[in-house]
């Protein structure tokens, strides 16, 4: 209340009709609460992109903050750049991979506002996938595409193109012969040209 003066407009939240001293008794905190949640709902239905701050992570995923509102950023919900690539799944590898992320920003949709049970759940997979739909609309099954690997992983390799847009290179589209081990032939950095194959609910398969 320090900033307040006298005449200042505010928003506040009737917590009592008549205390002790028979006043109408106000809380600006419960009002700024109320504005944020309704903001988030407001965010909810509109589909729109957020700044997330990641504040700590732990094993499912990232506690983050969107204004003043503290959420949840699990780990399915990260898009391929960030998602914790491990060998053999190893949960305090993945905590640690996490734990880099604490201090930075993510742009996030929110998918899922109680504000009765102060749940906030947002997704960064879920605004890449918006803004690839956009840049993806130019790309037809059968254009050849060349980029970088990005990652390689068990079934297969991701590939990144057009500043932004990526695909997975499943093993099986990787060379004619049968490979046990992605790694053997193929490796993060490289720069390669790919088909695109398939292209469903913002999901590229490309072959090599």
């Amino acid at each position: 209340t320090a900033h307040l003066n006298p005449g200042d407009r505010v928003t506040a939240t009737v917590i009592e009709q008549e205390n002790e001293n028979g006043e109408v008794e106000l809380s600006f905190r419960l009002a700024g609460h109320k504005k944020a949640w309704d903001e988030l709902t407001r965010l909810l239905h509109s589909e729109e992109t957020v700044g997330a701050e990641i504040l700590d992570a732990n094993k499912g995923g990232l506690i983050v903050r969107v204004g003043n509102v503290n959420g949840f950023l699990p780990v399915s919900q990260l898009t391929v750049e960030h998602y914790p690539r491990v060998e053999g799944g190893n949960k305090s590898k993945i905590l640690e991979r996490l734990t880099t992320y604490t201090g930075q920003t993510f742009q996030v949709r929110i998918i899922d506002v109680i504000e009765s049970e102060e749940k906030l759940i947002v997704s960064e997979k879920a605004a890449k996938e918006q803004e690839q739909n956009a840049a993806l609309a130019k790309y037809h099954v059968g254009d050849i595409v060349e980029g970088k690997v990005t990652g390689v992983v068990d079934f297969g390799a991701f590939l990144e193109f057009d500043e932004g847009l990526e695909g997975l290179v499943h093993i099986s589209e990787l060379a004619w012969q049968r490979i046990d081990n992605p790694k053997e032939i193929i490796n993060v950095g490289e720069t390669v040209k790919a088909e695109i194959i398939a292209i469903e609910h913002g999901k590229i398969s490309l072959s090599i």
